[in-house]
């Protein structure tokens, strides 16, 4: 008996809403509209699911067999994993990217009871790695792959199309790389504290072609946005990077154009890194099946919907200090709520878990956890 079968065997509380467990991914990096609408509507007949979307998949965490024939497909612990992967940035180009965390946690905001208890123990589980391993990288250091990738050295005039969070972050690192001028492109003028026009200079979006001539133009454009064409863009004399999805520019440029796609396929490619993406995937894999295990041995007891009802608005409050304090590492407010709950309730509930009396315990627990949570 394997790994993955023991722990739905063994732990019956769970192994229900695991057993039941499907994913279904599909690649998006560097598609064209087209491609994204299709994959989108394969995505959307999974009734009763939680859609997690990024710059590069699109997966499906759902109950059902299905026959989308979608290119990655895992089932009940693998599936699971899949999910705490994405989450902790393992399948990313940046390995251990922290902006992922948060769009996992979104696509399972809505998601069903079971499919969201699940969920919850991929993210924790991927937190719980991040927390214990060093990860410097983020979606800025794109810029330092596509250069690489392109043999181009950073220096000179950069041009970054797209002010959301990926250009921010680009443009953020063009300033760490030294580039002499950094201009940074977008439909109106960006707003917050990173816009420094010290630093930075803005071009509308409308008049991106008189901002030449550009070293290097990197696009990060949203996937509302319409792709742009050959006469939109100034004149590059070094090299592009498409970090859109869909893709922002066009096929046949006059000079060379590194897509994320490329970008990821060269990061799952490196041996030193590839070798330390599997070292971390199997102490991931630990991590979650002991979670899982903790949860089946404690799920259906009071104690541990007690438990769990801490962690939930414990992660929402994590979640909500994190949103307005941005410039607080999301490890470091894990690291201190998390504590900080422990140390309030570890020894209240040892306590309660050894009472001879199950009743007194409930009605302690019923003073957070409301009846029809329980």
């Amino acid at each position: 008996m394997g790994p993955n079968t023991r722990i739905l065997h063994e732990f019956s509380a769970v192994s229900e809403d695991l057993h039941s467990l499907r994913l279904c991914a599909w690649t998006v990096a560097s598609v064209n509209s087209a491609e994204l609408l299709e994959v989108s509507r394969r995505a959307a007949h999974h009734t009763g699911s939680a859609v997690i979307a990024s710059c590069q998949r699109v997966e499906v965490l759902h109950r059902d067999k299905c026959s989308c024939e979608a290119p990655v497909q895992r089932a009940e612990f693998d599936a699971l994993l899949r999910v705490a992967e994405v989450a902790a940035g393992l399948d990313s180009v940046v390995l251990g990217e922290p902006q992922v965390l948060g769009q996992v946690r979104s696509g399972l905001a809505s998601a069903p009871e079971p499919l969201a208890r699940l969920g919850a123990m991929a993210i924790a589980a991927a937190r719980e790695l991040r927390a214990e391993s060093t990860f410097e990288g983020h979606t800025g250091h794109l810029l330092d792959r596509a250069l690489a990738a392109a043999g181009v050295q950073a220096g000179g005039r950069i041009a970054v199309v797209g002010a959301g969070a990926a250009g921010r972050l680009i443009a953020e690192r063009a300033i760490e790389r030294r580039f002499d001028e950094i201009v940074v492109v977008a439909r109106r003028l960006p707003e917050g504290a990173w816009f420094d026009a010290g630093r930075m200079r803005y071009v509308a979006l409308d008049t991106l072609v008189t901002a030449g001539p550009i070293d290097v133009l990197v696009t990060a454009l949203g996937s509302s946005a319409r792709p742009l064409g050959a006469s939109d863009l100034p004149e590059v004399r070094a090299m592009a990077a498409d970090l859109g999805t869909p893709r922002n520019l066009p096929d046949g440029l006059p000079f060379p154009v590194i897509t994320i796609a490329a970008l990821l396929d060269e990061s799952r490619l490196a041996g030193a890194e590839a070798e330390r993406r599997a070292v971390l995937t199997g102490r991931l894999r630990a991590i979650l099946g002991r979670r899982v295990d903790f949860a089946a041995r404690d799920s259906r007891s009071s104690i541990g919907r007690l438990r769990l009802e801490l962690e939930r608005m414990r992660a929402t409050e994590a979640h909500r200090i994190a949103r307005l304090h941005p410039e607080i590492p999301e490890t470091t407010v894990e690291t201190i709520t998390r504590s900080l709950v422990n140390r309030l309730f570890h020894g209240a509930t040892e306590r309660l878990r050894s009472t001879p009396d199950p009743a007194f315990a409930r009605q302690i627990v019923e003073l957070f956890v409301q009846e029809e949570r329980l």
